[in-house]
């Protein structure tokens, strides 16, 4: 009987460790959002939000699309800083390159608002965010800006949909 029951408990493990598991790990995809309105307003700015959101979405061919009506509205010789990752924008499907270009266009953007670019700025217009994800570009950080003070992140969308700050107001 001593010897039946170590028997019987190694036995056991044997068999437990041979079957094989029950339940694989799985990598669950990212589900992601459409944060993208049903309509925007016909100016620049409103169609920044507009790409803004898509971007937010990860959406790439509606990236593309804000981005051309953005372009359709601005001057293009006045606004070679705003129109340049805006083309480019428009010429690719890569996502990653996409956002990167709104980085360039955020920022190209936030310096025609802060000089009262006629153009850029609609009469009457709401207030801008100026928000910031330390996390974006290898930890370097980027900025954009949004209508809302309420974070959905354009450079990684679902992924870290909320990964940012409001750091000003324009």
């Amino acid at each position: 009987m001593k010897l039946l029951a170590p028997l019987l408990l190694a036995a056991s493990f044997l068999v437990a460790c041979s079957q094989p598991e029950a339940a694989e790990e799985t990598v669950a995809e990212v589900q992601h959002q459409n944060y993208v309105k049903p309509e925007y307003g016909q100016t620049v700015l409103q169609q920044y939000l507009h790409l803004k959101d898509a971007l937010v979405s990860s959406n790439v061919q509606e990236a593309r699309d804000a981005a051309k009506l953005m372009y359709m509205h601005l001057d293009v010789l006045k606004h070679e800083a705003i129109v340049k990752p805006l083309v480019e924008i428009i010429e690719n499907e890569d996502l990653a390159l996409q956002r990167e270009r709104f980085y360039s266009l955020s920022q190209a953007l936030q310096v025609a608002l802060e000089a009262n670019d006629d153009e850029v700025i609609n009469a009457g217009r709401e207030p801008m965010y100026i928000q910031y994800c330390p996390m974006a570009f290898g930890n370097q950080g980027g900025t954009w800006l949004s209508a809302e003070p309420n974070v959905l992140n354009p450079f990684y969308g679902d992924e870290m949909l909320t990964c940012g700050v409001v750091r000003d107001t324009l």
